[in-house]
């Protein structure tokens, strides 16, 4: 069975251990049907193919971190339908709308999660909003170092 988590890229120990818990169990908690049982973030709004979350584990320096999850259980943005991609702007449209932001982040991985940095195979798009101030700098890790290789 292939890996739901990427246990290396835990940020915290809490993170670390729900992962582990649920990674034994099986589930996916960005699967819809797990989503409210294991989240501590509720789902903001949904359309048919994306929900939008606040990030339980938000990146320091932002001043909201959102996810922007598929309905399906996919691991790319080539699994799902054209449409999707449409519905996912919209949805980026309607965050940026409701802060107003200076300026965002939109940053998704894919593929093996050893080498990008991920933490969980469910597709997910981040959208953060950073804060004004140029001291606080946001980083997105986007590679990793294969493990076990």
């Amino acid at each position: 069975m292939t890996a739901l988590y990427n246990l290396e890229a835990a940020r915290t120990d809490a993170q670390r251990e729900k992962m582990e818990r649920l990674e034994a169990a099986g589930i996916c908690i960005f699967c819809r049907e797990h989503f409210e049982a294991h989240n501590s973030e509720p789902v903001e709004f949904e359309g048919e193919h994306w929900f939008v979350t606040r990030n339980a584990y938000p990146y320091a320096g932002t001043v909201a971190h959102f996810l922007l999850v598929p309905q399906r259980h996919v691991s790319s943005f080539d699994e799902l339908p054209d449409e999707a991609g449409a519905e996912l702007w919209a949805l980026r449209r309607r965050l940026k709308a409701q802060y107003a932001p200076l300026a965002v982040a939109t940053v998704e991985r894919s593929g093996d999660m050893r080498y990008n940095g991920g933490s969980i195979a469910h597709l997910h798009v981040h959208f953060v909003v950073l804060d004004e101030s140029p001291a606080k700098t946001v980083r997105f890790k986007v590679s990793a170092t294969a493990q076990g290789e």
